[in-house]
């Protein structure tokens, strides 16, 4: 499956989403900043469980990782890279996505693909069963152990816990019945020293309807953060107001375009089969599903936050 999955995405800030060139050229992209719960861990470095304190501190900001490509318009490029071992290998110094595993069936060649290029491996409570599971040969489950499981730990098997735990996975239990078990991974990410350029959610699709409703809310909760959703033939991003450039070549025909969390005023797209000329989109009026990649790379421009749905060749 020749296909990769670092998605490189961002938002320029001050930046109008349709100025014109020569005023986009003047708006540079900004470092942009989160707010994070005031995260503690509590425990030893030998695999025990490990307690998570979150504070209610928002005044503690954490400055974001690397920012991808921005060009001197102003446009966003949303690039599909080399996570799946396609592309030119990153430097040493260049930090590669993270990878949170969340509790659906694991694809396991495009596991084995992101693993070795993602930084830090985080599984979602009851995902740890399926990365377990994912393998049928002791010799090659051990090669994928992850750094940290992180949710209140309902869902994991005490078989599955106790031998990742021996493995030096970190088992850091939180209780939190007001967030998604991704939303404490995140949280628990943002509070790691480990430099990552964006984050992949990997089995983001196929299960429980209300599952994969929350984790399109996550991308709505997370605006600053890099966030693709992917699972075996389906991706998912949030475009944030402004232009885009999505290149296609490793990404199927089929795409849509949804404004899942409020109605944006204006979209404008190239490339396309059914373009947008400026029309305003609602989850009670325009969507555009079932559309079709048509170039190898689609410009998008919004004006308000927008979904972008497609599949994976």
């Amino acid at each position: 499956m020749g296909i990769a999955l670092l998605f490189c995405f961002s938002t320029v800030a001050s930046f109008s989403p349709f100025m014109n060139d020569e005023a986009a050229s003047r708006c540079p992209a900004q470092p942009s900043m989160i707010t994070s719960s005031n995260l503690s861990l509590r425990g030893g470095d030998d695999g025990s469980v490990l307690k998570a304190n979150a504070g209610n501190d928002a005044s503690n900001a954490i400055s974001r990782r690397p920012r991808p490509h921005v060009d001197s318009r102003g446009c966003v490029h949303h690039a599909l890279e080399d996570a799946m071992g396609g592309g030119e290998p990153r430097g040493d110094d260049e930090p590669g996505p993270a990878l949170i595993m969340v509790n659906y069936k694991l694809n396991r060649d495009m596991l084995r693909r992101l693993w070795a290029r993602t930084t830090v491996k985080i599984c979602a409570d009851g995902a740890l069963n399926r990365l377990y599971n994912a393998f049928d040969e002791e010799e090659e489950r051990q090669k994928y152990i992850p750094d940290y499981v992180r949710g209140d730990l309902d869902s994991v098997e005490d078989s599955v816990r106790d031998y990742y735990k021996d493995k030096n996975t970190k088992i850091v239990k939180y209780i939190n019945q007001d967030t998604t078990d991704l939303e404490k991974c995140l949280e628990l990410l943002e509070s790691l020293e480990t430099p990552f350029s964006q984050v992949i959610v990997l089995g983001a699709f196929g299960g429980r309807i209300d599952h994969e409703f929350s984790h399109y809310a996550v991308l709505y909760k997370y605006p600053q953060t890099d966030i693709v959703l992917v699972s075996h033939k389906r991706a998912a991003f949030l475009l944030r107001p402004g232009t885009h450039q999505i290149h296609t070549s490793l990404l199927g025909h089929n795409c849509g375009l949804i404004p899942l969390g409020e109605p944006v005023a204006n979209v404008q797209t190239q490339g396309l089969k059914w373009d947008l000329q400026g029309q305003a989109m609602s989850m009670t009026g325009l969507l555009s599903t079932s559309n079709r990649i048509r170039q190898p790379v689609v410009d998008v421009t919004c004006s308000g936050p927008l979904l972008w749905v497609c599949d994976i060749s």
